[in-house]
């Protein structure tokens, strides 16, 4: 599918924890982006959830904090993951386990795009419901941020996606309309396959980041 930089789940295995926590995650995107995925679980009230790419632990110890139980799975030993295996092998090895949500944010643009539909199959194994994100590929122009009178905000974007083929983010097989197979509706239909309802939309204050909420049962 072109264009990429350099991938490989030996890349993702071997990322220093550095990669996690250095200073390019200081940034208010990218702390936005956990936020939002803190607020995004803790609204679908589970009791227990896996989280697939444990990425710096952020989200999983805040949600520990707030007294839900959090398993962690990641392909990389040296990020701590109560699991080190790739999301293919979860299935086998939480057999008997269950979850109410399963987490998988900013993991699926590292595995080539064949793979996507048996990826979806194993997070439906694993949970009812699912919380996943992935990076979109044209650059968003615009202003972003919140509206507020004293305490109480509502969040604003005013922009466009500007239509040019960029090089892939290290890492990344594929993006968000990076190819027509990879086109935002492409992929909900194949989630809708395995969840009954889909609902999608961009981080507010991080619009490379696309998020979407799957619930319900398959359809027949």
């Amino acid at each position: 599918m072109g264009r990429q930089g350099r991938v490989g789940a030996q890349r993702e295995a071997t990322l220093d924890r550095g990669h996690y926590v250095g200073e390019a995650n200081f940034t208010p995107e990218h702390l936005h982006s956990m936020s939002f995925q803190v607020l995004q679980l803790h609204a679908m009230r589970p009791r227990r959830v896996l989280e697939v790419g444990v990425g710096n632990g952020f989200v999983s110890t805040f949600l520990r904090q707030a007294g839900i139980e959090v398993v962690t799975a990641d392909i990389n030993p040296a990020l701590g993951a109560d699991l080190c295996a790739p999301l293919g092998q979860l299935p086998a090895l939480l057999a008997g386990e269950s979850f109410d949500v399963v987490s998988c944010c900013e993991v699926l643009e590292h595995i080539p795009f064949e793979q996507f539909g048996a990826q979806l199959d194993a997070l439906r194994a694993l949970a009812p419901r699912a919380f996943l994100s992935l990076p979109g590929h044209f650059p968003w122009l615009g202003l972003a941020g919140r509206l507020g009178i004293h305490n109480r905000f509502v969040d604003v974007a005013l922009g466009l996606r500007i239509p040019c083929r960029r090089r892939l983010t290290d890492g990344h097989y594929w993006e968000i309309a990076s190819h027509w197979r990879t086109r935002r509706g492409a992929l909900e239909a194949a989630m809708r396959e395995r969840w009954g309802a889909v609902d999608s939309g961009v981080f507010p204050m991080h619009r490379y980041h696309y998020y979407f909420r799957c619930g319900g049962g398959a359809r027949a």
